[in-house]
């Protein structure tokens, strides 16, 4: 394993799918990750939270995992409540790389679903901000991302 690299992010265990979430801050990317969660909790299946605003990445073997500093572990930070807790895992591995981005493309090229993290290629997303378009609309874009993914069981 490489030395972890300390990524702005919000880490998700859905079902079997590590989901890290990036943007800038304000971006909306807690509430997005509070509502995969959910959505995930409500349909009896996997929802965990690996780490919120900092995310440790590790690379080897041609994967990568994503860790939660200890001091910040379990915890999300919810504007307008402030800290709370959510049930968590300590690492996982990464699958999908959610990026909030500033606008909606319509179709976007393929070259935008995958990305390139410390060495290792993953799958990718890109999923207009908080405040472009409704949080509804980014979550089904994040349902359709890890259905796009290589086969996998049923998770959705």
């Amino acid at each position: 394993m490489s030395n972890p690299q300390n990524v702005h992010g919000t880490g998700l265990m859905l079902g079997q799918t590590g989901i890290l979430v990036r943007g800038p801050s304000g971006s909306g990317k807690s509430v997005l990750a509070l509502a995969l969660l959910e959505r995930w909790e409500m349909m009896g299946k996997l929802a965990l939270l690996i780490s919120d605003d900092q995310v440790l990445l590790n690379a080897g073997h041609g994967h990568l995992q994503m860790q939660a500093p200890a001091s910040i572990a379990g915890k999300m930070e919810l504007r307008g409540r402030g800290i709370v807790s959510r049930p968590m895992l300590e690492s996982a591995p990464l699958h999908l790389v959610i990026d909030l981005v500033e606008t909606l493309e319509r179709m976007p090229p393929e070259e935008a679903f995958a990305v390139e993290l410390l060495g290792v290629g993953v799958a990718r997303a890109p999923v207009a901000r908080a405040g472009v378009i409704e949080l509804s609309h980014q979550t089904l874009l994040v349902v359709e991302a890890i259905r796009a993914l290589a086969p996998r069981p049923s998770e959705l």
